[in-house]
């Protein structure tokens, strides 16, 4: 065999996994010479939002007893926010908002919880401080159907806190197709400009997630893995070869923290983030199982 042809031989080997990376060399954040912080140039212009507010600390923390509906004797404690707390609760539990017991399978009830294809989650947490509290975090869906992650981006400000994420979820269906895509903006400044953003093509998600700082407080590396997600013999499943996508303003820079999933069966529904010290040290994979 020429060496011509050996060479040839070699790159016609090498094209599959060159296109599994799916990996580009196009910038996808830039450095703003103003402020001197990363800014995503590829965040999308004509997005469909969700803004989550950020849950206040001042009835957050109050503790109300509730009382069964079959206990006509149980008198409720009243919180001081409450001034009509008092008299033992007379409940419907099919119609009345907050009353318990209710049967959450029935559709007529208050609590009733639609379910979809992906029905339970578990939480990976990777990272130097795994357990670390989260400084912001993504969960869409509720806990009868949960949505798929397709986009993530981040920012991180000048004391090395995580206080704006994004997150780019779509309805999964049981016949493997997708809804509309909607990102869920969140965190102490959830309107704040993105440092990095990575969104997948259609038909795929979310199932894996890398960030690094390089010793910056700035999300300078997010790098995003994904499979495609469709319909085979076994259910809906993610299936063939896990792609990346590297993004920020160095996008091959080393990283702090990774999470990815290469089973069948598995997709990410959210994530979370915080960091500490110029690295990024807590990364929260939200995941959930196909049936």
């Amino acid at each position: 065999m020429t060496f011509k042809k050996m060479l040839l031989v070699v790159s016609t080997a090498l094209l599959p996994l060159l296109a599994a990376c799916g990996t580009t060399d196009e910038a996808t954040s830039i450095m703003d010479p103003a402020t001197g912080e990363p800014v995503a140039i590829n965040y999308p212009k004509d997005a469909q939002f969700v803004d989550v507010v950020e849950p206040s600390g001042s009835v957050q923390g109050a503790v109300v007893k509730v009382c069964p509906i079959d206990d006509p004797y149980c008198v409720p404690e009243c919180p001081d926010f409450d001034p009509d707390c008092g008299e033992p609760p007379v409940c419907d539990p099919v119609n009345d908002y907050g009353c318990e017991p209710c049967d959450r399978t029935n559709p007529a009830a208050w609590c009733y919880c639609a379910p979809g294809l992906i029905g339970s989650y578990t939480t990976a947490r990777v990272g130097r401080e795994p357990y670390a509290s989260l400084e912001v975090s993504s969960l869409a869906g509720t806990s009868c159907n949960r949505q798929v992650v397709t986009g993530i981006g981040a920012r991180i400000v000048s004391d090395s806190n995580y206080e704006t994420l994004h997150v780019e979820y779509r309805q999964p269906y049981a016949d493997g197709s997708m809804g509309a895509r909607t990102i869920f903006r969140s965190g102490s400044n959830p309107f704040g400009t993105l440092e990095a953003w990575a969104s997948v093509p259609d038909g795929y998600a979310v199932v894996g997630v890398a960030a690094g700082q390089q010793g910056t407080h700035d999300l300078r590396t997010l790098i995003v893995y994904y499979r495609r997600i469709e319909l085979t013999a076994s259910g809906v499943r993610m299936t063939g070869p896990i792609y990346q996508i590297n993004a920020g303003v160095n996008p091959y820079g080393s990283i702090n923290a990774s999470y990815l999933s290469s089973a069948d069966n598995t997709v990410m529904v959210g994530v979370g983030f915080s960091s500490a010290v110029e690295q990024t040290k807590t990364i929260a994979a939200y995941v959930g199982t196909l049936p």
